[in-house]
């Protein structure tokens, strides 16, 4: 049986080689980062069956991180813990409240007894069950591009990335897409036969259901204007998200995805 993953997402490096160190003894497989942007990455890779935030992080306070992953339907479920070394050791203290406040399941006061943490994990763990799992479905993804070379290339990459992708091969097909499939984010290329992309996607933030949805742009159009940076403007003009030039270069794109989806 797999072991189940925990994510210790603090700075203080006494805190979690000792922590690490007392959960993985009690059968738990522990990973740990010291920063909020790598620890969402790793919670998307791995989805733990509980993750562990420091409410002082270096580039975001966890109190804001653990809001972030309660409000978004992903991750909503997964139970997370937040420590700290702000307050008093009193229950019920004002970081507690804080805590409790941005939605935590349960807050600890540094220094933590690994008894009592590994205690409150199993508890924590049994209660979110089946309904974290369910949880915990794939991005999906709308690419929509009338270039059926382009469109299968990046599917495939995106595939292999383990992302859900639909397709559209114009605009007026993306947009009905959007509709029906709400994906998480659509990658929307500008030249297309009928309805450009830059109309696209301002017609898609006309209606509520796809309003909100990351769009990043993808274009040669740049290479016919005198100032190619004139496509860019265009598209945030139009309210895109982000924009790359074609040729695109797939890890660009991959980290744009990313960092769009981040906090979806």
């Amino acid at each position: 049986m797999a072991k189940q993953k925990i994510i210790i997402i603090d700075n203080e490096r006494d805190f979690s080689d000792a922590n690490k160190a007392a959960l993985e003894q009690a059968g738990f497989e522990v990973f740990v980062t010291p920063d909020g942007k790598s620890g969402m990455d790793m919670i998307k890779a791995l989805n733990p069956a509980i993750t562990i935030i420091n409410a002082m992080l270096p580039d975001i306070n966890g109190f804001t991180l653990c809001r972030n992953l309660k409000e978004n339907d992903k991750y909503a479920a997964m139970p997370v813990i937040i420590v700290s070394s702000m307050g008093t050791a009193e229950p019920g203290g004002y970081i507690e409240h804080i805590s409790r406040e941005h939605k935590a399941d349960a807050f600890f006061e540094k220094p933590v007894n690994a008894s009592d943490l590994i205690a409150k994990i199993s508890v924590l763990i049994s209660s979110a069950g089946p309904k974290f799992k369910e949880s915990r479905a794939k991005s999906k993804i709308l690419l929509v591009d009338d270039d059926p070379d382009f469109l299968d290339a990046t599917r495939q990459i995106l595939l292999a990335h383990k992302y859900d992708v639909v397709t559209a091969n114009n605009g007026e097909e993306g947009i009905a897409k959007a509709k029906i499939e709400s994906p998480d984010l659509i990658i929307l290329d500008v030249i297309m036969p009928g309805k450009d992309g830059f109309t696209t996607c301002y017609e898609l933030r006309k209606f509520p259901q796809t309003r909100p949805i990351p769009i990043i742009m993808l274009t040669a159009v740049g290479q016919q204007l005198s100032k190619p940076e004139y496509g860019q403007e265009i598209a945030i003009d139009h309210l895109a998200d982000d924009y790359i030039d074609k040729p695109v270069e797939m890890q660009v794109l991959l980290k744009k995805i990313e960092k769009h989806l981040l906090f979806r």
